[in-house]
């Protein structure tokens, strides 16, 4: 007799995607929930090399890392239409991946940013770094040294010159750039935790931050942490940009120093000396330029290691006042009694060629 079977024992989907509601949206929800299951799996994120038995072993049934890669970078209706798809997009894309997004781009070290309120917080910090006291540790340009917690704050030109603006100041005038272009925050909590997150190296206790990284903050609203001594970048959120402009403006009009420059002009550049222009070719004033570059030595005239166009009525003009050329020494020599200079400048101020 045939055993009927028992619907306890029948074989079930592991993953009913996205998680028990089978043909929902493919969504970016719903590509995060494979790589989350993959990654409780493998202890690891999946990527575009993750073979099919992996995605397998996991029971993730019909997908490997390319095919999740493909889907991402080509997206159908529904995962183009999500919003926060169009946002990881935008950002891959601001990050340079001129493919938009891809698997990697959905690792959570990557996903992560600081809150625009965290960022906000931050720059509630910024301060002009001033200069060092007597016996003060400070860099060569003067300004004191980072504390532990400091980190430099470099700023788009746009953004720098709308808040110099706002404070009254000239953004071209170069000592306002000079006491003005140096802007530090102190590292909060946040981005401390930020920086632990993503997966970057926290320096030690007894080691400026300042000697490991430095923040920047583009004229687009996005904040950007660096690296001091390896090459790379990575993305840390977006700011209101006008918000910190008009924090940037308050702490410019409270610097002393720059106080000071608010009603001065700068000094003016001497004008620079022009440049007098080459004589026409073939003409007096060229004739009379090269024969002047001939240097007088004792009893004869020198030529210039220079090529003179006009040597030959030079050489004829100077042969007629009683010069006798030498090709081996490459010069004029004249009798005893007869000064080379003078010969040169009564031509020059009026023999004719």
């Amino acid at each position: 007799m045939k055993r009927k079977a028992n619907p306890a024992d029948v074989s079930k989907p592991q993953l009913e995607l996205p998680f028990g509601q089978q043909g929902a949206a493919r969504d970016l929800s719903y590509y995060i929930g494979l790589c989350k299951v993959f990654a409780a799996y493998h202890k690891r994120w999946p990527t575009a090399d993750s073979t099919r038995e992996e995605f397998r072993a996991a029971r993730l049934q019909e997908y490997d890392g390319q095919r999740i890669d493909r889907e991402l970078r080509f997206p159908g209706p529904e995962l183009e239409a999500d919003p926060a798809y169009r946002e990881l997009w935008e950002r891959c894309l601001a990050d340079g991946a001129t493919d938009g997004v891809s698997l990697s781009a959905l690792d959570p070290r990557y996903r992560t940013v600081l809150r625009e309120s965290d960022i906000a917080d931050l720059f509630d910090t910024i301060a002009l770094p001033g200069r060092a006291g007597p016996g003060a540790v400070r860099y060569a340009t003067g300004v004191p040294a980072h504390a532990h917690g400091e980190l430099t704050l470099q700023l788009g030109e746009t953004l720098r010159a709308r808040a110099l603006r706002r404070a009254g100041l000239d953004p071209d005038a170069p000592r306002v750039l000079a006491n003005s272009f140096s802007v530090r925050v102190q590292a909060t909590d946040a981005l401390k935790a930020f920086i632990d997150r993503i997966g970057v190296r926290h320096p030690p206790a007894h080691e400026r931050l300042a000697d490991f990284y430095l923040l920047d903050a583009s004229d687009q609203g996005r904040l950007y942490i660096k690296y001091q001594v390896l090459a790379g970048v990575r993305y840390a959120g977006r700011f209101d940009a006008d918000r910190l402009a008009r924090t940037l403006a308050s702490i410019y009009a409270a610097d002393p120093n720059l106080a000071a420059l608010r009603d001065t002009t700068a000094p003016s550049k001497p004008a620079a000396p022009g440049t007098p222009a080459a004589p026409a070719p073939h003409s007096e004033e060229e004739f009379r330029e090269q024969l002047a570059m001939l240097a007088p030595e004792g009893q004869s005239l020198r030529l210039p290691i220079q090529h003179l166009s006009r040597f030959a009525d030079i050489r004829r003009a100077l042969e007629k006042a009683g010069g006798l050329y030498s090709t081996s020494k490459q010069q004029f020599d004249f009798e005893e009694g007869v000064d080379p200079a003078v010969v040169v400048e009564r031509l020059v101020n009026g023999g004719a060629t």
